[in-house]
C-alpha cells in the first residue's frame, strides 16, 4: 500500500489552531499570570501535532522552524548586544547622567510628548525601536517614574515614539523589508506611508499632550519636588555626574551618519561604558565582568532609585530570547504546513475592488502579527501573498508596502508575546498588557490606514507606460 501524501492544512483546522492561539495566550497570561512562552509553547506543539496528522515530516517543520530562527538571528544578536550596553551604561554613570540632567530641563506637564518626540527623533536617527527603548527609553522611564506619571502610560509613550521611528526610517529593516517585498522603491514607499502616518503622530502627540496637563495637574507639587530632589542628590553621591558621559549617546548618532552597522555600533558604545565604569566611575575591571553578564546593581540606599538603576546584562536578555526562538518556531510551523497559506487564499479569494484590497492587505498583516508575534513574519507572508492581486489591480506597489507597514510594523509592539514587547517588558519592567493600550500609534496607524482605504484616498495606480516596463521587466527574468 503506498504511503498517503501530505495535504496542506484546510481553512477550518488553521483558523481553530490561530483560535486556540489566542485563546491560550489570553487566559494563561492574563487570567492565571502566566509568561507568554507557555502557552506560545503549547500552540507550537498544537500546530505540530496537526502538521503529522496532514502527513508532514518533523524533518520538514523543523526545517521550516530553522528557516524562521535563522532570519532573526542578527535581531537576536542586537538583543543580547543591548542588554550588554545597558548595563556598562548603568555602571559608566551614561544612563544616571541623562536621568539628573532630565529631571531637571523637562517639564511634567509636556514629559509625554517630549518623549514621543525625543524616541521618535533617536529611532529616526539609528533605525531601530529597540535599540531606542533600550537606551533613551531606559533613561526617559526613569524620569517619568520620579516626575510621578504612571509607569505603563510611559511606556506607551516610549513604544509609540520607537515605532514610530521603525516604520519611518530608511535605516530601518522593516522600512526596507516591505518596499524588497512589494517591489517598491524605497523613497516611494517612505514618501507614501506620510500619508497614514502624519495624521496617526499629530492625534498621538495631542493625546499624550491631553494627558501630560490632566497627571500634572493632579500632582501634588511638594511631595514631587521632594522625591525629584532626593533623586537628584542620590544620583549625584553615588556618580560621577558630567555632560561629557553624554557622549556614548552621542557617538552611536554618530556611527549610523556613517553607516556603521547596528552590531558594531552598540558594542563600541557599549566599550564607552565599560571604559566609563572602570576610569570615571572606580569600578574595578574584574566587576564589569560580573556587571555586563547578569546586570548593574546599585546600592544607594534610596529604594526606589535602585529600582531604577538595577537592569541590564546579557542575562537579563534570555528570557525575551527564548520568547523570540519559541514564537518563530510556532511560525515556522504555522507556514510550513499551509496553515497561514489557506487563511490568506480565503481572504485573497474574496478581494473585488483597490478599497476592499488594500482593506484586507492592512488587516492580514494585522492578523498574521497577532498570531505570531513577529514583524518579519506578517510583512513577507502578507506582501507575498497579496503582491500578484496589486498587479492586476494595477496599483503601485507602494501601495501594498505601506498596507504592510500600516499594521505589520507599528503593532508588532503591542503584542504581548512578541519580540518587541518582550524586549520592552525585559528593559522597563512593564508587560504590554499593561503599556499597550496606551500604545496610541500602534492601535490608531492601522485604523487611520483603513479609513484613508475606505474613502478611496491615496492609492495611486500604475499608467500605461509603467505597465508596460514591469511587463518587459518580468519577461526579462522569466527568459534568464
Amino acid at each position: 500500500m503506498e504511503a498517503k501524501e501530505k495535504t496542506p492544512v484546510g481553512f477550518g483546522v488553521s483558523v481553530a489552531v490561530f483560535v486556540a492561539l489566542l485563546v491560550l495566550v489570553v487566559t494563561l497570561t492574563a487570567v492565571f499570570g502566566s509568561a507568554p512562552h507557555v502557552p506560545l509553547l503549547i500552540a507550537a506543539v498544537i500546530a505540530a501535532v496537526i502538521g503529522g496528522i496532514h502527513r508532514y515530516s518533523w524533518d520538514e517543520m523543523l526545517k521550516g522552524i530553522t528557516a524562521a530562527v535563522t532570519a532573526a538571528v542578527p535581531a537576536l544578536l542586537i538583543i543580547l548586544s543591548i542588554g550588554l550596553l545597558i548595563a556598562a551604561w548603568m555602571a559608566g554613570g551614561v544612563i544616571p547622567t541623562m536621568i539628573y540632567y532630565g529631571l531637571q530641563i523637562i517639564s511634567p506637564r509636556f514629559f509625554l510628548v517630549t518623549t514621543l518626540l525625543l524616541c521618535s527623533i533617536v529611532s529616526l536617527a539609528i533605525g531601530s525601536s529597540l535599540s531606542t527603548i533600550g537606551t533613551v527609553g531606559v533613561a526617559l522611564f526613569g524620569i517619568g517614574t520620579v516626575l510621578g506619571i504612571p509607569q505603563p502610560i510611559t511606556v506607551g509613550a516610549i513604544v509609540s515614539g520607537a515605532y514610530f521611528g521603525d516604520k519611518m526610517s530608511p535605516l530601518s529593516d522593516t522600512t526596507n523589508l516591505a518596499p524588497s517585498v512589494s517591489d517598491a522603491k524605497l523613497f516611494d514607499h517612505v514618501r507614501h506611508m506620510m500619508v497614514t502616518t502624519t495624521p496617526t503622530y499629530l492625534i498621538c502627540i495631542v493625546i499624550y499632550g491631553i494627558m501630560g496637563f490632566v497627571l500634572a495637574g493632579g500632582q501634588t507639587g511638594g511631595l514631587e519636588s521632594a522625591q525629584m530632589q532626593q533623586t537628584l542628590d542620590t544620583l549625584a553621591a553615588n556618580f560621577v555626574i558630567h555632560p561629557l558621559l553624554l557622549l556614548p549617546p552621542v557617538l552611536v548618532l554618530v556611527m549610523v551618519i556613517f553607516r556603521i552597522p547596528a552590531l558594531p555600533g552598540l558594542m563600541a558604545a557599549a566599550m564607552l561604558g565599560i571604559l566609563s565604569a572602570v576610569f570615571v566611575q572606580g569600578i574595578p575591571a574584574q566587576q564589569m565582568l560580573s556587571v555586563v553578564m547578569d546586570g548593574f546593581t546599585a546600592s544607594t540606599g534610596v529604594e526606589n532609585v535602585d529600582t531604577l538603576l538595577n537592569r541590564g546584562g546579557i542575562m537579563s536578555m534570555m528570557r525575551t530570547i527564548a520568547l523570540m526562538v519559541i514564537a518563530l518556531s510556532f511560525a515556522g510551523i504555522f507556514e510550513c504546513t499551509g496553515m497561514a497559506g489557506s487563511i490568506l487564499k480565503k481572504v485573497v479569494a474574496h478581494v473585488r475592488s483597490d478599497r476592499g484590497l488594500v482593506i484586507a492587505t492592512v488587516l492580514t498583516a494585522w492578523g498574521i502579527v497577532i498570531a505570531t508575534g513577529q514583524q518579519y513574519v506578517a510583512i513577507i507572508m502578507t506582501g507575498r501573498l497579496f503582491r500578484p492581486l496589486y498587479q492586476e489591480h494595477r496599483l503601485k506597489p507602494q501601495n501594498l508596502s505601506r498596507a504592510l507597514e500600516d499594521a505589520g510594523t507599528v503593532f508588532g509592539g503591542i503584542v504581548p508575546y512578541s519580540t518587541g514587547a518582550g524586549f520592552t517588558e525585559g528593559m522597563l519592567g512593564i508587560s504590554a498588557w499593561q503599556y499597550g493600550p496606551y500604545t496610541f500609534f500602534g492601535w490608531i496607524n492601522p485604523l487611520v490606514s483603513i479609513l484613508i482605504a475606505a474613502l478611496g484616498k491615496s492609492m495611486p495606480h500604475l499608467d500605461e507606460d509603467q505597465d508596460k516596463k514591469r511587463a518587459d521587466a518580468s519577461a526579462g527574468s522569466a527568459g534568464k
